[in-house]
């Protein structure tokens, strides 16, 4: 019973030390520019160039690239290539929708196209059978993933638009995540369109 109970403190300890994932915004080299990235928190996760009034005003659709990995090579990789692809169609699909309810997302770019490039520069992946060891002990699991990206967006121009490097970690709530490794760096890729688009919106 003792040697059990030591195993759980062990476990728990492991867990405060490292459980709580520690997302942070990268400089991969990826975008074009970094020098305007400014902070939106306290913690520095979220890093986005704030968008001039009407910078969209000559844009009339966007044309999304095909999502970049690049976290193999920053030392973050994904677990397997399944869940690899799975975390970048995840933002893919999401960038899709976010910009879509703005402008239209096109196939081929026109001359009134911007477009939007996009890499996952980072990831971590919860630990499920660690979590369902914690809750068989009620203790709650404490092992959550998250994701982190880089994305600007370029006028027809050429002129970069929007940008962020962003990092999302999973959210206490966010309580399936705990028990299927990707899901909460697909969350995570989710709220990174919905950072730019929110940004984006705020211009026009």
């Amino acid at each position: 019973m003792r040697s059990g109970c030591k195993y759980i403190f062990m476990v728990v300890s492991a867990a405060a030390v490292s459980g709580c994932v520690q997302m942070h915004p990268t400089r991969s080299g990826f975008l074009g520019d970094y020098s305007q990235l400014v902070a939106l928190d306290r913690k520095e996760r979220i890093r986005v160039k704030p968008v001039e009034p009407a910078a969209l005003g000559d844009v009339d659709s966007f044309y999304i690239a095909p999502v970049e990995w690049l976290a193999d090579d920053l030392g973050q990789p994904a677990s397997s290539e399944k869940n690899r692809d799975v975390i970048r169609n995840s933002l893919q699909a999401a960038l899709e929708k976010e910009l879509g309810s703005i402008r239209p997302v096109v196939a081929d770019i026109g001359p009134k196209t911007a477009t939007v490039r996009a890499a996952v520069t980072g990831v971590q992946e919860s630990k499920p059978l660690e979590n369902i060891l914690l809750m068989s002990q009620i203790l709650g699991p404490f092992f959550n993933g998250g994701a982190v990206a880089e994305i600007e967006v370029i006028s027809p121009g050429g002129v970069q638009i929007a940008a962020e490097s962003v990092a999302y970690k999973g959210r206490d709530w966010e309580v399936l995540g705990f028990f299927w490794r990707p899901k909460h760096a697909e969350a995570a890729m989710q709220r990174a369109a919905e950072q730019l688009s929110g940004e984006i919106k705020k211009s026009e």
